[in-house]
């Protein structure tokens, strides 16, 4: 398809982290998908000037995008897609996170951004009381989504439990990574030939949990497998019989979406917007306390497979029927029609929805 529509799609991740981000593949997706010639931007000097459209992920980082979409009279998007809008607290220490622990600068930045984009769009219900109090005039609700012709159950065995989070001790605070691997000694008790394994970067907490690992005992159930790229983390969530997701706070939980893609059940907290993600497809626990995790995944495990499957493929109709890429293409679409409207576009922010 040729196109003299241009976009701006901006992330401040850099290239190799945003390869790995479905969520912003997705929206990159989707804006070639609507017909746009999309240029891809991690920093101020690579956002073109004059584009037809700017799309930018994260309240904070957005105001780089936003200076040359407000200077050049064009529409910007601003996704609030994180902690970076939300106010938190650790749920046990009470510690701040996301916007409360960001430099003031930050803050001031998501404001303006929150503020003065021309729609602002959150990924869930969860957020949308802290993107208001923030200055967004009227936040969006639209979900991110899963690919399901890629996220998709598979013919083979699934062996393992399996879990994802980057080994950094920012991520394992809130991704609760040092509980999940407590409750592996008391669900090795019922099933001692259960293997674990844990995805991500092997960051600056790697050789803590190592040590946590060898001190409980558990090293030849658990595998520390890495990052990975997008299409083997496909197969790992086909491959498990459970996927395993406690954290404290979650604006959205593609992860989770994506094992429930694949058919694959899962074990979660009720903490952000996880049960308005899951509806009642999963099996709940308290994360803070490993004997509940233990209990959850146990009971997983308890089952045949064939009750597994059962429960697999609920979860799968779950997010084809609420958050599937074609209903995240279809509510973007709808938004940038609305924009391009000679009634309603302006290139001031939005006062409704």
């Amino acid at each position: 398809m040729t196109t003299d529509k241009t976009a701006c799609f901006f992330s401040h991740e850099n290239r190799a982290q945003l390869r790995k981000e479905q969520y912003s593949l997705q929206d990159i997706r989707i804006l070639n998908d609507l017909g746009y010639n999309v240029t891809i931007a991690t920093s101020f000097h690579e956002i073109p000037w004059g584009c037809d459209l700017y799309f930018s992920w994260w309240a904070s980082g957005s105001i780089l995008p936003l200076i040359k979409a407000r200077l050049s009279r064009k529409p910007i998007i601003v996704i609030a897609g994180g902690n970076d809008a939300m106010f938190y607290r650790d749920s046990l220490s009470g510690i701040p996170a996301g916007y409360l622990a960001t430099p003031w600068y930050k803050k001031l930045a998501a404001r303006l951004s929150l503020r003065f984009a021309t729609v602002v769009l959150v990924v869930s219900h969860f957020m949308v009381d802290d993107v208001k109090t923030l200055g967004a005039l009227a936040p969006i609700v639209v979900p991110n989504s899963v690919d399901t012709s890629t996220f998709r159950p598979s013919d083979g065995d699934p062996s393992h439990v399996t879990t994802i989070f980057n080994l950094y001790d920012h991520v394992i605070s809130i991704k609760r990574g040092e509980i999940f691997l407590r409750s592996i000694p008391i669900v090795l008790k019922a099933f001692p030939d259960q293997k674990f394994v844990i995805i991500g970067d092997q960051g600056n907490a790697y050789h803590r949990l190592l040590t946590l690992v060898s001190g409980l005992g558990i090293q030849a159930s658990v595998s520390f497998a890495g990052s990975m790229q997008n299409a083997d983390v496909v197969s790992w969530l086909q491959r498990s019989k459970i996927y395993v997701q406690i954290s404290d706070t979650e604006t959205f939980g593609v992860v989770v979406a994506e094992a429930m893609s694949c058919a694959t059940p899962v074990v979660v907290s009720r903490r952000g917007a996880i049960p308005e993600l899951v509806g009642s497809h999963a099996v709940f626990v308290d994360h803070n306390d490993p004997r509940a995790v233990a209990a959850g995944i146990i009971s997983l495990l308890a089952k045949t497979d064939q009750e597994r499957h059962a429960l697999g493929a609920q979860a799968r109709a779950r997010i084809i029927d609420h958050f599937s890429y074609e209903k995240r293409r279809a509510a973007i679409e709808r938004i940038i029609e609305d924009l391009s409207s000679p009634e309603t576009r302006r290139d001031q922010p939005r006062d409704s929805a």
